[in-house]
């Protein structure tokens, strides 16, 4: 249980960064890596390994084709194998949530991708404040690394720009979203 409770937690954290700063820290993907290598040792995961082993790495590979042609990111690419390992038992579920969630996402941006902008803004603006006062916060710079990284992604998002509008949308969080009913699935069995 603690495992999923964890889990949910980085993926999480995982929807906030992707969302803010459209960047899947490498901390996050390793930590998920970790966890899974954790469960799987101790027998909480594992029941299907092969299966949900060669389903991440097929998946690994086919992603890589469409980095090359820039149709998908490289932080989605390694969010994808760990969430994929972790839904080994449900990766229907796993398909369907992400699937579900990357249509709702696109259509939200599509509709309100202008508001969308400056509300990212204005957050990333918040933190970034936030993380340079003298209060700083040790819990706020350990769970969001990428604080430590948005000098120049603060300045870049001072002009909102046609090209910005049209090209991002963050992937992770429909990746997460997959991750999500994993979890709910699970419980769900459990109970």
């Amino acid at each position: 249980m603690l495992a999923w409770l964890i889990f949910g937690l980085i993926l999480s954290i995982v929807c906030l960064c992707d969302f803010m700063f459209f960047r899947i820290e490498n901390e996050y993907v390793l930590a998920l890596m970790i966890l899974y290598i954790l469960s799987f040792v101790s027998g909480v995961l594992g029941d299907n390994f092969g299966s949900g082993f060669s389903t991440a790495a097929t998946t690994f590979a086919l992603t890589l084709v469409l980095n090359r042609f820039n149709l998908i990111g490289g932080g989605d690419i390694k969010l994808l194998f760990p969430v994929i390992l972790f839904s080994e038992n449900y990766l229907h579920v796993f398909w369907m949530g992400m699937s579900i969630g990357g249509i709702v996402l696109a259509v939200f941006y599509l509709l309100f991708n202008h508001q969308i902008f400056f509300i990212r803004r204005s957050m990333v603006h918040s933190l970034y404040s936030l993380s340079r006062s003298r209060n700083k916060s040790r819990l706020l710079n350990f769970a969001l690394p990428s604080l430590r990284r948005i000098d120049k992604r603060v300045v870049a998002l001072r002009k909102y720009t046609a090209s910005t509008a049209r090209r991002e949308i963050p992937y992770g969080i429909a990746i997460s979203c997959g991750g999500f009913c994993v979890i709910f699935e699970h419980l769900l069995t459990r109970w």
